[in-house]
């Protein structure tokens, strides 16, 4: 409570004090009170830094949905000179935090070697006085732009003063006795303000005007702009899946999957989305634009699980031709039509190559078909005993046609067992 407060008060009671006497008062009977309360005046150079913060003002029209919300006063003061910038927004988000140091930035024509925030999330993750967290995307724009992030000490306003003032004096002489048609009227309003009005006003503190310090010393000492436009990226934690995919904002990406149960960071762009571990990029995808897409480099997944992937049932029948036409044709017997179990059974076939050669493989074939089996079961055994090394059944090249079969099993004549009875008679 400030002393003109208390004189305010006393007068609604109908008692007259001096303010003069009541602060004598104060510091006589409260000297620990007012002892403890010091300032100290810091010097900045021209150029060295700009304050920044969201201040809330009220309700205007949102022109998209023609509805009053609430509404906050982005300022950015240069600390030299007391120049200002002023934007009205409906929300603080990091991309309108990012967004208005930009339209600062380029207001001003020149970025301030510093610049001192509050501990909004926007700009800082993790409050500290030694070693606060910046926010990733706050932090990008700060290596852009080359200046430095200050963060201030937690709920101390006044270390930040030029800006808190700011907040006031842009109620009183910009929304005071005014109605806007929206936000985007109030902004049009804001800038004039800020270039041709306030500018041009004496500082009391100064004896000159923000636009004379700002022109006369302090813009050529605050770095200039770079060229180019920045992108703005999203950063968010994200937890790698057993199914080896992140999600980000309803689309599936995938990861190598030797990061499985692990909390990654996204960061995201309007074309691409990058994934980090512990700093280190472990993998790049083309952003999706749709939900409940699936973006998935089979590279990814264990070897396992990518030779099932990779090696479709055309890839089996082709691998199977480079072997042998004995090993094509064992395959071609049961991949007629497509089947997750055939294309395992084909995969599993293959691999025995491996094992065992190419060259065992296509004689193990050969007489499994001479045979008529085709289970993979039997392939191997005859590999494991070495069957394929055998030569083949004679008998089994004079098999009976088709049409002798027809005939059924008796395929002798009645006179030839009539011959055979007489002669056990004689």
């Amino acid at each position: 409570m400030t002393t003109k407060q208390m004189v305010r008060l006393f007068k609604e009671e109908g008692t007259k004090v001096s303010e003069g006497s009541l602060r004598r008062y104060i510091k006589e009977n409260f000297a620990e009170l007012t002892n403890s309360i010091s300032t100290v005046h810091l010097e900045i150079e021209a150029g060295q830094q700009a304050q920044v913060d969201f201040g809330y003002v009220g309700l205007m029209k949102d022109p998209l949905s023609g509805k009053m919300r609430k509404t906050w006063a982005f300022i950015m003061t240069l600390s030299y000179s007391r120049y200002r910038f002023v934007r009205f927004v409906f929300r603080q988000d990091i991309k309108t935090w990012i967004d208005c140091h930009i339209r600062a930035f380029n207001f001003f024509g020149a970025v301030p070697k510093s610049v001192l925030l509050d501990n909004l999330r926007s700009g800082v993750l993790k409050p500290d006085i030694y070693d606060p967290v910046i926010n990733r995307s706050y932090a990008e724009l700060e290596r852009y732009y080359s200046f430095i992030a200050d963060p201030a000490k937690v709920r101390i306003a006044r270390h930040k003063g030029r800006v808190e003032r700011s907040v006031s004096i842009c109620r009183q002489q910009i929304l005071a006795g005014r109605n806007f048609k929206d936000i985007e009227d109030a902004n049009t309003h804001a800038i004039k303000w800020c270039r041709h009005e306030n500018a041009h006003v004496v500082t009391r503190t100064t004896g000159q005007t923000p636009w004379e310090m700002f022109e006369g010393k302090e813009k050529t000492r605050m770095l200039s702009l770079p060229e180019g436009e920045f992108e703005c990226p999203t950063w968010q934690s994200a937890l790698v899946h057993k199914d080896q995919h992140i999600i980000f904002e309803g689309s599936f990406y995938s990861c190598p999957h030797a990061y499985v149960g692990e909390t990654i960071w996204i960061r995201a762009t309007l074309r691409m989305v990058e994934v980090f571990f512990e700093q280190t990029r472990i993998k790049t995808h083309i952003r999706e634009s749709r939900k409940g897409q699936w973006i998935t480099d089979q590279k990814d997944y264990p070897k396992g699980a990518r030779y099932f992937l990779e090696k479709g049932i055309p890839e089996c029948l082709e691998e199977a031709k480079g072997i042998g036409d004995s090993a094509h044709a064992f395959l071609s017997q049961f991949l007629v039509k497509p089947s997750l179990t055939h294309q395992r059974k084909a995969q599993a076939v293959l691999r025995l190559a491996e094992t065992y050669s190419p060259v065992r493989l296509e004689a193990a074939c050969k007489r499994a078909i001479l045979f008529e089996n085709s289970t993979y079961q039997s392939l191997k055994k005859i590999l494991e005993g070495g069957l394929d090394r055998k030569p083949l059944f004679e008998e089994r090249s004079n098999r009976l046609s088709p049409e002798q079969l027809k005939n059924g099993c008796y395929l002798r004549n009645a006179q030839e067992f009539s011959a055979i009875q007489e002669e056990t008679c004689l």
